[in-house]
């Protein structure tokens, strides 16, 4: 019986809400009669649209794995604007887009045993980040051609680029932190250093940059 107050239905975004919900309390411990009871729903209302726990987690992590727009749009905007504030703006999307997947991605590899199938399918390259890689080296590519940047391998940017990104969140989840740097702050500088590396300025910008950022 569906309970008082509960329209006879729910979307499938509001079952995988719900089922997100617990899973982050919960880790792989969580019961689908657990997510029923948060989703106000049927058990057999899960097992209906998804045969097992594991296919509600696939469900639950698949769903986020989608290209933040700000980073789809980032190749779009070659030419346009400063490029450290364009990557600024792709690189916060991809930093909030990390810190949602990752205690996902976490719980699929430390418990394999527990999603079997899943788990090695987590372990193997999405075609997300293939699609990122593409649009950081098209858009590192059109800069270059549009002598904004100087010439150089734009995979490798795009590389450094997220890599830098993935550390960074995966660090502050996995270890208490170790200082107060906050992701705009970190972001900011990593892009300088992928812009203009460590080596040291001239004067006369040093002495201009330390101005822009007082």
């Amino acid at each position: 019986m569906q309970p008082r107050g509960r329209p006879p239905s729910l979307s499938q975004e509001a079952l995988l809400d719900a089922a997100r919900d617990v899973f982050l309390e919960r880790g792989l411990d969580a019961t689908t009669s657990e997510i029923a009871k948060r989703a106000r729903i049927s058990e057999s209302v899960i097992f209906y649209r998804y045969k097992t726990k594991e296919a509600l987690f696939a469900a639950v992590f698949e769903r986020q794995l989608v290209l933040p727009p700000a980073f789809a749009r980032l190749e779009w905007r070659a030419g346009m604007g400063e490029v450290a504030d364009n990557l600024f703006d792709a690189g916060m999307a991809l930093v909030d887009l990390s810190q949602r997947v990752l205690p996902f991605m976490m719980m699929a590899c430390v418990s394999p045993t527990k999603l079997n199938v899943f788990a090695k399918q987590a372990r193997k390259p999405h075609p997300m980040k293939r699609q990122m890689l593409a649009v950081l080296s098209r858009y590192f590519d059109a800069e270059m051609q549009a002598g904004r940047l100087r010439p150089a391998q734009s995979e490798v940017l795009a590389r450094l680029f997220i890599g830098g990104i993935t550390q960074y969140v995966m660090s502050e989840y996995l270890e208490p932190p170790t200082s107060e740097l906050e992701p705009p702050t970190f972001l900011r500088e990593m892009i300088h250093l992928v812009l203009h590396g460590a080596a040291e300025a001239p004067s006369g910008r040093a002495t201009a940059r330390a101005r822009r950022r007082r």
